[in-house]
């Protein structure tokens, strides 16, 4: 296979009553159900023992113009009243913005449990009928306790305690 012509095949979709608007609104994300294709199924088995799983979706939404751009301002805080105008525009690497070149998410969602193939979630933050990649474990390992981060992350970090108080990031 060329690396030019990658072909990804989705294993589910978001299922979500909530509506972008209230989904780009919620700092913390919202209820859903992750519904797993049948053919994959079985690739679930275990997955109820764990609090959190890594979800690998696709955003379907964003258009050939967005994903076209490279630099970025932390918009979404704006959302929340966040003051971002003295803070530097970045790198699109830099953020979770979903304007990239592949709109490729990933998101940490609570898992509240497993009914057959669908998984009902918290914390989700994508829309209604975004398609599923690949889905993880969210285990121990992956938790980077001191991680660094540049000036202007630490600020944002602050401007979001300052406006939540002590934030649970999930």
């Amino acid at each position: 296979m060329n690396a030019s012509s990658i072909i990804l095949k989705p294993i589910g979709i978001i299922h979500t009553s909530a509506s972008i608007e209230e989904i780009k609104n919620s700092y913390f994300g919202v209820k859903g159900t992750i519904e797993v294709f049948p053919e994959y199924e079985e690739g679930l088995d275990g997955i109820e023992g764990f609090s959190h799983i890594i979800i690998i979706a696709y955003l379907h939404k964003v258009t050939d113009e967005q994903r076209r751009v490279l630099k970025v301002r932390h918009r979404r805080l704006a959302r929340f009243g966040i003051r971002i105008d003295d803070l530097p525009e970045v790198g699109v690497f830099c953020t979770d913005s979903p304007h990239r070149p592949n709109p490729i998410a990933l998101s940490i969602v609570e898992l509240l449990g497993r009914e057959g193939r669908f998984l009902k979630v918290k914390g989700l933050d994508l829309f209604d009928g975004t398609p599923v990649l690949d889905i993880k474990a969210y285990t121990p390992d992956r938790c980077i306790s001191e991680p660094r981060t540049p000036w202007w992350q630490k600020e944002l970090e602050r401007r979001v305690m300052e406006k939540f108080g002590e934030v649970k990031w999930v």
